[in-house]
């Protein structure tokens, strides 16, 4: 007999719901793992209902057996799915099975189905299914203060406070404990109606809950977000009475004696330390409250002291080398960035970091030596940008193109971009035809780059080659029919070097719809209008663009439109302003030349 006629065979016979899900064993039973909740920072107490709840493996199948909670029927269309999810799961294709089990608890109401479905969702990190599933059983089981813990914090990660602080009564009311100050994190992304909404429902949170801590914390975070830092105080100072080593109490209490310029911020943390010296998440924050306020001095005898509690600790050498380049003590950084690097940790920072101090010092073989160890990271284009530039000063342009060679064939990955760097920066030094060739070299691998064709393509208007640059740009529209940066750039050329203003007025006019209120875009539709002779477009235009950006090449078209449509005042203005900001600037002082414009009094008195 095949599945689909077992199963056609078993529907009628009704299996239970929970008999079903606690063979799958959804998330312990099949995967040896226990789940966790989605963050520790907005779930305090959600991680250790959930595991107390995940049966070990071997328990998996004594808890199958065991006594278990009122049994619902299986619809009938719920029993393949649920039997298909098993597979899935066995064969360890977890995203396949939570999205079925998702589906499923949402159609069924049964608490354990939705719980382990929860379980499986929080392991797996899929925040958008463990919030559906946490809000579904939160109104399952009204019992369940984990679940409507568990959506708070989802929700406020999501950047949704207010919805966030329904969960956090509702978990409070079933005796759940949450971290309220969590609540806070979002403020600042706040428009005014979301802000008084959060206000009233912390403030209404602490009246009913005058005890809990952490709704009091979270309440001092709201008042010093409002201006009101003795309120915050008046709040903090009972709750540290109470409990002196409460961390978010201390810190915020100190954060808000620094903002004051109180005398002696830091009391009650050195107290705080003094009794639980080994105490390395309050020291840390110590360390850093005192590196913040360019207190390096102390910053560094606290992270050496942190180091002496975890000496392996990549964090602590790092943040102690940072704070040693800051307070000018270049050997001792130089010292722990090396031991960094001996130790295996972050190493690409490190030797960033090694070739900046290096380069502070003049010492730039060295420096040169720690850039081209940086592999691919945040640091890595700047650090090759860095090599790249000491190796230029020195006048080198072989060891420069030798250092790109080595850089790409170390990091293939890379490549395009340190092809586009490379001929950016020999571009910097006028060796545009060079930097053609690297172009060039590069669009042989990779000949649908758009940042390459666009690189090669300004490089040739530079150059005086239109046609080519032309060429690259509707090479691009080729592969991007509705990229408003090419089809602007190619509009303006043609608008610049030809006479096709039709044509160049089809480009910009489409740019502008895919890109409405772009001030290039208006200055670029608004100097081919004036070359068509539609004047008070184009000055309409410009002077849209020009409130948007009020940039010197904008200044200058719009000048010049001004001035032939016989407003010479309103022109002369324009200029004047434009070389007030910037007395060099090209583009107006060209169009003075070109209409014969003298204007001896435009110097900025």
């Amino acid at each position: 007999m095949g599945l689909g006629s077992r199963l056609c065979h078993h529907w009628p016979m009704m299996k239970k719901i929970h008999t079903i899900v606690m063979q799958l064993g959804v998330l312990a039973a099949l995967t040896g793992c226990q789940a966790t909740s989605p963050a520790t920072i907005t779930s305090p107490v959600s991680q250790q209902e959930r595991a107390a709840e995940s049966p070990a493996p071997e328990q998996a199948e004594s808890v199958a057996n065991a006594g278990s909670p009122a049994e619902t029927p299986i619809p009938a269309a719920s029993l393949y799915p649920l039997l298909q999810a098993e597979f899935l799961l066995r064969q360890r294709r977890l995203d396949e099975a939570l999205e079925i089990l998702t589906r499923q608890a949402m159609q069924l109401q049964d608490p354990e189905l939705t719980r382990r479905a929860l379980r499986l969702a929080e392991f797996r990190q899929n925040d958008r299914n463990a919030l559906v599933l946490s809000m579904k059983l939160t109104d399952q089981d009204s019992n369940d203060g984990a679940a409507a813990v568990t959506a708070m914090g989802l929700l406020i990660r999501a950047g949704q406070p207010e919805r966030a602080l329904v969960f956090a009564r509702t978990a409070k009311e079933r005796g759940a404990r949450i971290n309220a100050p969590a609540l806070m994190v979002s403020w600042d992304k706040l428009g005014a109606d979301r802000r008084r909404l959060t206000a009233e429902a912390i403030e209404s949170l602490a009246v009913d809950w005058p005890e809990d801590q952490d709704i009091a914390i979270a309440l001092a975070y709201l008042y010093r977000a409002q201006n009101n830092p003795e309120g915050a105080l008046d709040i903090l100072d009972p709750v540290l009475n109470e409990s002196p080593d409460e961390e978010r109490a201390l810190l915020l209490w100190t954060q808000i004696k620094l903002d004051q310029g109180g005398k002696n911020p830091f009391k009650r943390m050195r107290a705080a330390l003094k009794r639980a010296p080994d105490n390395e998440a309050l020291r840390l924050q110590f360390a850093r409250l005192l590196a913040g306020t360019e207190q390096y001095d102390e910053a560094r005898e606290q992270f050496a002291a942190l180091l002496v509690l975890s000496p392996r600790n990549g964090d602590y050498l790092f943040s102690l080398a940072l704070i040693e380049i800051e307070a000018k003590q270049l050997a001792a950084a130089i010292a722990n960035l090396r031991a960094l690097i001996d130790l295996g940790q972050r190493p690409d920072e490190a030797h960033y970091y090694l070739g900046r101090v290096y380069q502070d010092r003049g010492e730039e073989a060295d420096a040169i030596t720690s850039y081209d160890r940086v592999g691919p990271s945040r640091e890595f284009f700047d650090a090759m940008r860095r090599a790249a530039e000491l190796r230029l000063n020195a006048g080198d342009t072989r060891d420069f193109q030798d250092g790109f060679r080595r850089a790409r064939t170390n990091h293939p990955g890379q490549a395009e971009q340190l092809y586009s760097l490379e001929a950016e920066l020999l571009g910097e030094i006028d060796e545009k035809e060079l930097a053609v060739e690297v172009y060039s070299e590069a669009l042989d691998l990779f000949p649908e780059s758009v940042s390459l064709l666009y690189g090669r393509a300004m490089t040739f208007e530079v150059l005086g080659d239109i046609a080519g640059m032309e060429n690259d740009l509707r090479t691009i529209l080729v592969f991007k029919p509705n990229n408003a940066t090419t089809l602007n750039a190619l509009g303006y050329t043609l608008t610049v070097h030809t006479e096709r203003y039709e044509e160049a007025a089809n480009l910009i006019e489409k740019a502008l719809q895919l890109s409405p209120g772009e001030p290039a875009i208006l200055d670029s539709l608004g100097w081919v209008y004036f070359k068509l002779g539609r004047f008070l477009q184009a000055a309409d235009l410009l002077r849209e663009a020009y409130a948007r950006f009020p940039d010197a090449e904008v200044a200058a078209h719009l000048g010049e439109v001004l001035w032939v449509s016989g407003k010479e005042q309103d022109a002369l203005a324009i200029w004047r302003a434009s070389l007030q900001q910037q007395p060099d600037a090209i583009h107006v002082t060209q169009a003075l030349e070109r209409l014969g414009v003298l204007l001896e009094d435009t110097a900025v008195e």
